[in-house]
């Protein structure tokens, strides 16, 4: 997992990831933020998601974002774990598409229900907030 950084949080409940080098940044020109949130149930203290639930997001961001953004159509820059939500934070120039796109792989397992935000122009405002976290 190069480029990426553990961000260290007030929080210790809270993992938050962040890329740390944003070399495809000139291939999305419009920097529309999509948030992926799923709110998992919390199973113990930590408030940390079930091994399955790891499992099943695991394998969504590493084969299916990671292939999106080997095509140049998303740029992923952080995945925030935090009290029974899981958000990835993916910048594009089409959020309809993208969400298309996240759609076909996510129906593959009803048992994680996803919510989509969308932030058009965010211009890495958001990337920036979490750097800084």
């Amino acid at each position: 997992m190069e480029n990426w950084q553990l961000k260290q949080t007030s929080n210790i409940n809270r993992i938050l990831r962040v890329k740390q080098n944003l070399g495809k940044i000139d291939t999305i020109s419009k920097k529309n933020l999509l948030v992926i949130k799923h709110n998992y149930f919390i199973a113990d203290d930590i408030m940390f998601p079930d091994a399955a639930c790891l499992a099943f997001f695991t394998s969504f961001e590493q084969n299916h974002l990671k292939y999106l953004e080997q095509q140049n159509k998303i740029l992923l820059v952080a995945v925030d774990i935090f009290e029974g939500e899981m958000k990835f934070y993916i910048y594009c120039e089409d959020t309809q598409t993208c969400i298309y796109d996240c759609i076909s792989y996510l129906k593959s397992n009803s048992l994680y229900p996803i919510e989509f935000e969308i932030y058009n122009q965010d211009n890495f405002k958001t990337y920036d907030k979490l750097l800084a976290v």
